[in-house]
Order: C-alpha cells, then structure tokens, then sequence
C-alpha cells in the first residue's frame, strides 16, 4: 500500500526575502503517519510525506519526506508521485495558500498608469459607472509599473501594493490523475456552529469525491485539545477531540477502506 499524506501549510513569496504563510504545523499529518505505520504493519508500502521545510515530519521507517515549496510546488510534486506509480490513498491535510502573489506595484506608480490609460480615452467611452470600473480592472491587469519580485524590495517604499491569485486546488486533482485513490480532505473553518462546519465539509465530500473529510473549526484547536468531524458519504459523522484520536481515526477508517476494496479486485 502506497500513501501520500500532505501536512503543514505552504509558503507564497512576495520578493527574495519575504514570504506569506500560515499557521498549520503538520503535527497532525505526522501523527497520522505514525499511526498507519503503526496500524498497517506490512500492508504499508511507503508513505510519501508531503511538506515545507520547518514543518512536523514523522522519524519513522518506510516514509520518505518530499519537500516542497508553495502551492504550485506541491501540486507538482504531487503530480509526479501520482504519475510513477499507484497510489492506495491520499490524506491531504496540507493547509495549502488560497493565493499567491500576482505582482506588485505601488500606489503612486498604479495610479499613473491608470491616468495615462484614461486620459487616451473619451470620456464618452464610458456611458456609465459599470463600463468605467470595468476599464480600471483591466488597467489593473495592464499595469506594466511593477517591481523586481526576483530580489529583496526596498523598505523605503512607502505605498506598496500587491495583487493576489488564485492558487491550484490540490484536492480537485487527485481523483482526476487517479480515480480509485482513496481521498481523505480536510475543511477548516472558524467559529461556526457544528451544523456550519458538518455541512462545510459534506460540501468537500461531494464536490471532490472524497471518502472521509476532515471538518475542523480553528476556535476548537490549541491547549492540547482538536475538535473535529470525521464525515463519510453517507453523512454519518465521527466527533473526535485530538490530534490523537483523529490520526488514530484516519488510518483506521482509510486501512478498512483499502481492505474491502482489495478484497473486491
């Protein structure tokens, strides 16, 4: 049995030196690789473990550590393992970035360009408010006054502004390189009443074929503690309280899963 487990968050760079991320750890992702090296026994192959550098790695025989860097490293990491050989199953706990950094700009350079681009226009050309703001987005896009994101950016800078886009998501690609992976998602939301975050992470489930996920609530982490919801497709629900008994949970459900299906080939 192959695995890729995903953990910890992932890194979007602004310049040389400065990086956006987040919170994520990957101590879960790490425990849940204990446990299917501890639950699995010979059945486990290899575990590939999927993470950034300074993120919780398990010391632990037949897991090899791939490193990564940002969303678009992950993705094509992932494509490559997915590509060599099969693969049982995916627990993609990995926090991965919504954005990343599309280009920077300042405000002063921005709103020239914008001054220029208009003041070649008549002012007829923009019936009304609609026709105007969607010129000013596409000279947002045009905007041709960047900065060197390939070194550090000068701190003097005193009106920098940056542009976001959306990053891959990763988990719509796994059952499209290989539909009878196994995919255990994850949904992290905060603050929101159990109901929310249950029908969050049924919306995962459905929309990416997933056989468990993961639905956590970020005000419900910390002091030893992690709430969370183990949903299956039938929107039947597991109530777990830590990291523990969710790596536990995982492996188990995700072992049982690979049996009944070996069992049928």
């Amino acid at each position: 049995m192959n695995l890729i487990i995903t953990a910890g968050g992932t890194t979007e760079a602004i310049d040389r030196v400065r990086k956006i991320t987040n919170s994520a750890t990957g101590r879960l992702g790490s425990l849940t690789a204990g446990e299917f090296v501890k639950q699995g026994g010979s059945r486990i192959e290899k575990i590939f473990y999927v993470c950034e550098e300074g993120t919780a790695v398990p010391q632990l025989p037949r897991v090899e550590i791939v490193r990564v860097e940002g969303a678009e490293g992950a993705r094509d990491a992932l494509s490559r393992l997915f590509s060599s050989r099969r693969i049982d199953a995916v627990v993609h706990s990995m926090a991965v970035s919504d954005y990343a950094v599309g280009s920077l700009t300042t405000a002063g350079g921005l709103s020239r360009f914008l001054a220029q681009e208009l003041f070649s226009h008549r002012p007829e050309e923009f019936p009304n408010e609609d026709s105007l703001a969607e010129f000013i987005r596409q000279g947002i896009e045009k905007n041709d006054r960047l900065i060197d994101r390939s070194r550090k950016i000068s701190s003097d800078i005193g009106d920098l502004m940056l542009t976001m886009r959306r990053t891959p998501k990763l988990i719509g690609l796994m059952k499209k390189w290989q539909p009878s992976v196994i995919l255990v998602g994850f949904k992290l939301l905060n603050h929101v009443e159990p109901q929310a975050l249950l029908d969050a992470g049924y919306g995962v489930l459905k929309k990416n074929a997933c056989d468990l996920v993961v639905a956590n609530d970020s005000s419900q982490i910390g002091g030893g503690r992690h709430t969370a919801y183990l949903i299956s497709p039938d929107r039947s629900f597991t109530k777990l309280e830590t990291k523990e008994k969710i790596a536990e949970e995982i492996a188990r459900r995700v072992l049982r899963l690979y049996e009944r299906r070996a069992g049928t080939r």
